[in-house]
């Protein structure tokens, strides 16, 4: 039998099998950050095509962190209602329903938030984007409790697993950067220090997940290897997210996606970071063909694939997928 479609259960959560779609913004939500028939039929189609986990996408936890002006939202009571209906049509789908919470930070819109961006630190994440204003600690402590009222709220409409959006220069990713981050607390520094502002979000976020609920955080190493994240870094990162309960890594990578190796070597970052936890790990990254998803779970390179951009073309991919790995 295929390992792609072997079931697999996570702390009591059973995934019919290893496909997973990961979060891809689709601007279909309203203005108000309500969840539409729209992104509802859209997100219930992939998982009635035999996704065995749909990871909705990136949810903004606060008026101030929004990105996108049709950009979803878990933020107000006025979510809810729509959020409880994505959820259960997933779960009718057969699906393992999860979200994926962001803070834009520094990656924000003040067109769509309303609001200036902020950041570690005053470092433009591009030329063209506007300077953020550096936090506060009594600010950042405050965001990380956005993000836990909005997990509550999503476990509350019928989500079973919460993703922390620690990859791609948002808020949560731009204090792990050594280039975007040159605060001089303990929230900057070495690693440990950068790291700091993302574990201690997973570990207000697990506070309020209860027992049953998974939490999943998505980090991407490809962004911060040129200025210097080395494989210590990903090590202690890996270590720190695993004490704060994280339940499952989601790692984000580029190029060769699962079987590129980041740190001079042949090992791909799924590898690395089997060796390092017993964690469960996604890996997403041109895995669109069906025998690559195959093999990255074969080889040990996740234990989960994730398909993007194939599946935003063939809804049915997963299905199509099994039919021909079974020839």
């Amino acid at each position: 039998m295929s390992l792609l479609f072997a079931p697999m259960q996570v702390k009591g959560i059973t995934f019919r099998n290893r496909v997973v779609m990961p979060p891809m913004v689709t601007g279909r939500a309203d203005t108000s950050g309500c969840a539409t028939d729209e992104i509802i039929a859209h997100y219930e189609r992939r998982a009635r095509g035999g996704t065995g986990m749909v990871i909705v996408e990136a949810t903004y936890v606060h008026e101030g962190g929004r990105c996108w002006e049709r950009g979803l939202g878990a933020a107000s009571p006025r979510h809810e209602a729509g959020l409880s209906a994505l959820a259960g049509r997933l779960h009718q789908a057969g699906a393992v329903a999860a979200i994926q919470l962001v803070h834009g930070g520094p990656q924000a819109s003040p067109e769509a938030s309303g609001s200036p961006t902020v950041g570690p630190s005053a470092v433009r994440p591009s030329d063209d984007a506007p300077e953020p204003r550096p936090l506060s600690v009594a600010e950042m402590q405050a965001i990380q409790g956005h993000f836990a009222e909005a997990a509550a709220r999503a476990v509350a409409a019928g989500f079973d697993a919460v993703e922390v959006h620690g990859a791609h220069g948002f808020l949560l990713d731009s204090f792990l950067s050594s280039q975007r981050n040159l605060r001089d607390d303990a929230y900057g520094g070495p690693i440990q220090g950068r790291m700091r502002m993302l574990v201690e979000t997973c570990q207000r976020v697990k506070s309020r997940l209860g027992e049953g609920a998974l939490l999943i955080c998505r980090i991407s190493i490809f962004n911060k290897i040129r200025e210097g994240f080395a494989r210590p870094d990903f090590e202690q990162l890996v270590k720190g997210l695993e004490g704060a309960g994280v339940d499952v890594l989601h790692l984000s990578t580029d190029g060769d996606g699962a079987f590129r190796g980041y740190f001079g070597d042949d090992r791909s970052l799924g590898q690395r970071a089997k060796a390092l936890t017993d964690l469960p790990i996604i890996v997403a990254g041109r895995l669109g063909n069906p025998a690559d998803a195959e093999r990255a779970i074969a080889e040990g390179h996740c234990d989960f694939a994730a398909v993007g951009s194939a599946m935003l073309e063939d809804p049915d991919w997963a299905e199509h997928a099994r039919r021909a790995l079974a020839e």
